[in-house]
């Protein structure tokens, strides 16, 4: 499975340390050396200070200030002091400039208020009230240096009260708090599409890389789980069976910190169900579950709370990425979870057209021309295949050979024109009596071959069964009927060209008896015929294998 690469730290800043360093010091020079002036201009009376004693003091503050903001292109350390003791010194000057212009009561005090708002909403809700305690300290030091005559009382500017002093902190504070609050969580809403934004991208990456509809799906999965918050998501692609084409579905799984796990005994979704909802609809479906859901119950794991999200595949077919959301309804995370769901889905629809139409070329390749079943090559792949999970997981496996009755004999009458018709309508047959994820191919000439994974004899016969009843159904100028050799095995066992050679051994043995039923390797007699049927049947044994076995093409 493909793995998404970490943002590097910092990526999702809202707002860089440069810039911060930037904003900061147009702050000081606008709000903490101009507006004291300013303020200063508004409350002077006969005995304030000179504005020299503003002017100076923020002469050597902005010096201060610049030489940091140079040096903060030495590290990350010089970046941290080059914000931080600069606004110390902001506070301290401030607190100065309220003693030479007006004191508690005059207009400095806004000038601190606003210093607080810039500096928390361009800092964090840590620095907003480190700020505005280290505020709340400079002008009480200041006041308490009044009442002690270290500095020399002028105009309206009064020692420590504690009614204006109150005042003060309670504006402050309040600024504070809910400029820290209110940047807070913009912070985190902006860090979060910056997320999203960032989690998109690797998707558009990721869906770029993917050549085959699984790994669309993976990557589809992989992106839900994270950016949508799902702890389990779940994707169904359905086209439709087509011109010797048969329907394909596409199912895949993913639990949060899990492998994503493609589910193969799934077919389209029934009528009623929450896909075919979405489906016919055509937007989304916030669906709380209150009744069964065959897809809900099995692959969401009895979610009650799902959002479906369909998409179309260029007129082709159709999907839905369908995932558990547990937050509230109506709630910003539950918009968030699905609008980020539905631009993933947009990229990866035309991921999934793109891929079905490589897939449609190389299926092509292996598909059968006059029969539309897979032909001697995809059979070989896929049997090889099969064989090699059943040997992983202990699991069944059986094989059908079929070979029509007297074909030769129906071409020589009646044409090949005819013959080509009847091979098509067996070819429509095998696909009617196949599971997804079973092989229906043609074996070469009049003979067809199955690869049943997970099947046990019983399962066997039984499309054994089946395939004779469709088989007498197939539009023909006489009725059709087929010999099958049928053989299984447990887990590891026989190689692939020594199955076969038994189920053709079998094969050998249905036309001996009379042909039109099947045999099963290991068994006496006809298990599905005309004049044996034997419904439930054991795994027994399989014989010896003959000298003669199919070679490859």
């Amino acid at each position: 499975m493909s793995q998404t690469t970490a943002s590097p730290q910092g990526s999702l800043d809202n707002l860089p340390l440069a810039d911060r360093l930037r904003w900061l010091l147009a702050v000081r020079i606008g709000v903490v050396v101009l507006l004291p002036v300013a303020a200063w201009a508004i409350a002077r009376t006969a005995d304030t200070p000179a504005v020299e004693t503003l002017v100076v003091p923020g002469v050597v503050l902005l010096a201060v200030g610049l030489l940091l903001h140079r040096l903060s292109a030495l590290g990350r350390r010089w970046a941290v002091a080059a914000i931080t003791v600069p606004v110390i010194l902001d506070a301290v000057h401030l607190g100065w400039a309220l003693y030479v212009a007006g004191g508690i009561t005059g207009p400095v005090v806004y000038v601190i208020v606003l210093h607080v708002i810039c500096v928390t909403l361009l800092g964090s809700f840590r620095t907003g009230l480190k700020l505005a305690l280290w505020h709340s300290l400079v002008v009480m030091s200041v006041l308490k240096a009044v009442d002690t005559a270290l500095l020399p009382a002028h105009g309206s500017v009064q020692g420590f009260e504690s009614l204006p002093y109150g005042v003060f902190l309670v504006a402050v504070w309040v600024t504070a708090v809910m400029t820290s609050g209110l940047g807070a969580v913009n912070e985190r809403e902006l860090r979060r599409r910056r997320y999203d934004e960032e989690a998109l991208r690797r998707l558009a990456g990721a869906l770029h890389e993917a050549d085959t509809g699984a790994k669309v799906a993976e990557a589809l999965l992989d992106f839900t789980v994270d950016a949508a918050d799902s702890p389990l998501a779940a994707v169904h692609c359905h086209v439709p069976e087509g011109s010797a084409v048969p329907a394909v579905d596409l199912a895949v799984r993913k639990h949060r910190d899990q492998d994503a796990e493609p589910l193969r005994a799934v077919g389209a979704p029934p009528p009623g169900s929450l896909l075919a909802a979405a489906v016919d609809q055509g937007s989304t479906v916030l669906a709380a579950m209150k009744g069964p859901d065959a897809w809900v119950d099995e692959v969401l794991e009895g979610a009650r709370r799902v959002v479906a999200v369909p998409f179309g595949l260029d007129g082709s077919g159709s999907g839905v990425l369908t995932f558990q959301d547990d937050a509230r309804t109506g709630s910003r995370i539950e918009r968030r979870r699905v609008g980020v769901a539905e631009q993933a889905v947009a990229h990866a629809a035309t991921a999934f057209a793109r891929v079905a139409l490589l897939e449609h070329l190389q299926a092509s390749a292996l598909t059968d021309g006059l029969t539309g079943v897979a032909n001697r090559r995809a059979f070989d792949a896929a049997f090889e295949r099969e064989l090699a999970v059943a040997a992983r997981t202990g699991a069944p496996v059986s094989v059908l050979i079929i070979d029509l009755d007297h074909f030769k004999k129906l071409n020589d009458t009646y044409g090949h024109q005819a013959g080509d018709d009847v091979l098509r309508g067996v070819g429509a047959a095998l696909r009617s009596c196949v599971r997804p994820g079973d092989v229906a191919a043609r074996y070469g000439g009049e003979e067809f071959a199955l690869v049943l994974p997970g099947a046990t004899a019983d399962d066997a016969v039984a499309v054994a069964g089946r395939l004779r009843t469709v088989l007498r159904e197939v539009e023909a100028p006489r009725p059709i009927t087929a010999s099958l050799g049928i053989a299984c095995q447990l887990g590891a066992g026989l190689s692939a060209a020594e199955l076969l050679a038994t189920a053709d051994t079998a094969l050998y043995a249905a036309k001996a008896g009379g042909r039109d039923q099947a045999h099963l390797a290991g068994v006496e007699g006809a298990v599905t015929g005309v004049a044996v049927d034997e419904p439930t049947v054991a795994a027994l044994p399989l014989p010896p294998v003959p000298a003669r076995a199919h070679a490859a093409p």
